[in-house]
């Protein structure tokens, strides 16, 4: 009978130190395979046409839309960027590795310049979307597009297709970041839901000034942020509609805001303050209230959509909240 007691210990031993083994091999299996799921090799993008499928962690980046590249720099990237159009970088993007070499400008790219830095990706953008089949020959090219009536959902997306370049770590870094700017839109919305001022959104160009509607290329300031437009019937376009001073007299808006290109771009601005000073002008109630938002133009008008741009965005139009 001792025997026996001793032989069942003995084989109960073996059986428990087997099952603590299994389940051992069993955790470390099921590790390595939520590691391999949270870590992909291939991410699939899109060039504005069609699907793109790049390798993550790409080392050699060269980007034209500069929105994407303050995504980059915010989650830690920025090192990855070989090449960018230097020539005219918002203020606030001064400050990047001197290690990028020049590719050309905003609007036109310099094919042979890129090619020399043999990169892994190329981000295009809308400016640069003519060009799309050359860059394609050099490396995969995506472009992440902004729909202007869907504005903050599509710049969203945007971000985090660009975090899972990098990473689960950047993912949620990404998620962090996206969850803050909301935060910050609802605090905007909420005060302008609140409100009854009615907005006109300027841009001036070279000693011309055009409008902008609700559903414009900045939208963002509608859709997202809850300025309200006026009741003016303003054709929605690319470079807005021309507008005079007897016409932004006759809209009377609450508040405007203003964007000069011509500063954004580097161009002749001595005609900005003539325009600002107009007379017509000032008899509007936006004027008169001081409710007149002067826009950081190369940050709205080359810079939008990235993690950093939308937060300095933010903070632009909270001058003059109530």
């Amino acid at each position: 009978m001792k025997k026996i007691l001793a032989l069942i210990s003995l084989v109960a031993v073996f059986i428990l130190t087997a099952c603590g083994q299994t389940t051992k091999t069993d955790g470390a299996t099921t590790q390595t395979q939520a590691a391999a799921v949270e870590e992909k090799s291939e991410v699939t993008l899109t060039n504005g046409k069609e699907d793109v499928t790049v390798k993550t962690k790409p080392k050699k980046i060269v980007v034209f839309d500069l929105g994407v590249a303050d995504t980059i720099r915010e989650l830690g990237f920025v090192d990855h960027i070989v090449g960018m159009p230097l020539k005219t970088l918002p203020a606030y993007l001064k400050d990047l590795p001197s290690s990028i070499q020049p590719t050309g400008s905003m609007v036109e790219p310099d094919i042979e310049a890129i090619a020399a830095l043999e990169p892994d990706l190329i981000i295009a953008s809308g400016r640069t979307i003519k060009y799309l089949d050359q860059l394609k020959e050099i490396a995969p090219t995506v472009i992440f597009s902004v729909d202007q009536k869907d504005y903050w959902n599509s710049v969203s997306k945007n971000i985090r297709s660009v975090a899972s370049l990098f990473g689960k770590e950047a993912e949620t870094k990404a998620e962090e970041e996206i969850k803050s700017l909301e935060a910050s839109i609802k605090k905007v919305a909420d005060v302008n839901e609140k409100s009854t001022n009615k907005t006109l959104t300027l841009m001036l160009n070279e000693g011309k000034m055009s409008a902008f509607g609700a559903d414009s290329r900045y939208a963002f300031l509608y859709q997202s942020l809850k300025f309200k437009a006026t009741d003016a019937k303003i054709e929605d376009s690319r470079h807005g509609q021309e507008m005079s001073f007897e016409g932004v007299k006759e809209i009377n808006p609450d508040t405007i805001i203003l964007l000069n290109r011509t500063l954004a771009i580097g161009g002749d601005n001595s005609n900005a303050d003539t325009i600002l000073n107009n007379a017509l002008f000032k008899e509007t109630n936006a004027v008169k209230n001081n409710r007149v938002i002067q826009l950081t133009s190369d940050l709205w008008y080359l810079s939008g959509g990235g993690l950093q741009s939308t937060k300095l965005m933010i903070e632009d139009v909270k001058k003059v909240l109530q």
